[in-house]
C-alpha cells in the first residue's frame, strides 16, 4: 500500500502566518530598523550600488532633482528623459492601447475591476526582457541617477506596469483611496502619462507632497477616505497631476500619500509605472521579474539583480 503523501498544511499555515506578520510590520516604523539590520548583511552590494551611482554617464540635473524628490517626495522629470526612448514608450504604449480589448491583452489586476495591465503578453517564463521597451525606459541613466541620489545607491528596478484604467460602477476601492505603497520601506515611482489626463474625469495620479504625508505618521490601516484625508489636510496641499500624453514624473509612494484611477463614464488613462527600491527588499525576493539578454552593462545588471 502506498503511504499517504505528508501533509503541507502546516509549512503553508507558517509561511502565510510570517507573510502576514510581515504585512503588518512594513506599516509599522520597525520596518526601518528591519531595514537597517538586513543591509548590515550586504555592505559589499550596497558599497558596489554606490560606486556605480557615482560612475553612471548621467545629465548633472538628474543628481538635483533627486535630491529633491528626497526632501520633497516627487518632482517633475521631463527634462532629463531621453527622447528617442520616450518616442519608443509613446509607440510601444500605442499599440498596446489600440488592441487593448483583445482577449489576450484584457488581463484584470488581482482585485482591482477598474484598472487591466497590458504587459504580460511580452514575459517569457514571467519575466520581461531588458531589451522591451517598457524595460529600456526604467534603465535610462538619467533615471536611474535621480532616483540613485534620492535614495543613496544604486536602485534595484522592482516592476515595470502599463495600466489601463477605465470607469467602475463599484465604490472607490484600494488604489482609489488614499495610500502609501508597502513595496518595500522606501519606494520611488517613475509615472508617463501615456494618454491626456486634462481633467479629474480621466482619475489623475493625486497625492500630498512628503512634508504633508509626514504629518499622518503611520496606520496599520491601508486605505483612508477624502473624509479622513481631508480632516487633517487642506484641499490646496493635494497636488493633482493633469497634464498632456508624455508627462513624467516620480514620486516616493512609500511615503507620499495618494489616490488615482478615478475615472468618469466614457474617460479612460493609459499609465506606465517604473518601481525601484532600495535593497535589500524587506519581503523575501520574488521570482526573477527580468530577463538579460547577455548585453547589459554593470549598473544595468546591478539595477535588475536583487541583492544575495
Amino acid at each position: 500500500m502506498t503511504a499517504p503523501a505528508a501533509s503541507t498544511a502546516p509549512v503553508r499555515s507558517k509561511t502565510s502566518q510570517w507573510r502576514r506578520l510581515l504585512w503588518h510590520i512594513n506599516r509599522t516604523p520597525l520596518a526601518r530598523g528591519i531595514k537597517v539590520a538586513l543591509r548590515t548583511r550586504h555592505s559589499g552590494a550596497i558599497r558596489e550600488r554606490k560606486r556605480l551611482l557615482n560612475e553612471l554617464p548621467a545629465d548633472p540635473q538628474s543628481r538635483e532633482l533627486g535630491r529633491s524628490l528626497a526632501q520633497y517626495g516627487h518632482a517633475r522629470i521631463d527634462s532629463i528623459i531621453d527622447p528617442a526612448l520616450l518616442g519608443a514608450l509613446s509607440e510601444a504604449g500605442q499599440f498596446k492601447l489600440d488592441r487593448a480589448d483583445t482577449a489576450q491583452l484584457a488581463q484584470q489586476v488581482g482585485h482591482k475591476l477598474f484598472w487591466t495591465r497590458l504587459l504580460d503578453e511580452d514575459k517569457h517564463n514571467g519575466r520581461l526582457p531588458a531589451d522591451n521597451p517598457f524595460v529600456r525606459f526604467a534603465l535610462q541613466p538619467n533615471l536611474l541617477a535621480m532616483v540613485g541620489h534620492a535614495l543613496g545607491e544604486l536602485p534595484q528596478l522592482d516592476d515595470v506596469l502599463l495600466t489601463l484604467s477605465r470607469p467602475s460602477d463599484e465604490p472607490f476601492a484600494y488604489s482609489q483611496l488614499w495610500h502609501r505603497d508597502h513595496d518595500d520601506v522606501r519606494t520611488i515611482k517613475v509615472f508617463v502619462y501615456l494618454t491626456d489626463v486634462p481633467d479629474t474625469n480621466n482619475g489623475p495620479f493625486t497625492f500630498l507632497p512628503g512634508p504633508v504625508s509626514d504629518r499622518f505618521g503611520f496606520s496599520l490601516k491601508s486605505h483612508r477616505s477624502d473624509e479622513v484625508i481631508l480632516g487633517r489636510a487642506r484641499s490646496e496641499e493635494m497636488i493633482s497631476v493633469t497634464a498632456p500624453r508624455l508627462t513624467t514624473f516620480a514620486v516616493e509612494t512609500s511615503r507620499c500619500l495618494h489616490m488615482g484611477s478615478r475615472v468618469a463614464a466614457g474617460h479612460s488613462r493609459l499609465l506606465y509605472t517604473a518601481s525601484y527600491i532600495s535593497v535589500p527588499r524587506l519581503f523575501p525576493e520574488p521570482p526573477m521579474r527580468f530577463e538579460m539578454t547577455g548585453l547589459e552593462d554593470a549598473s544595468t545588471r546591478c539595477v535588475l539583480t536583487p541583492a544575495r
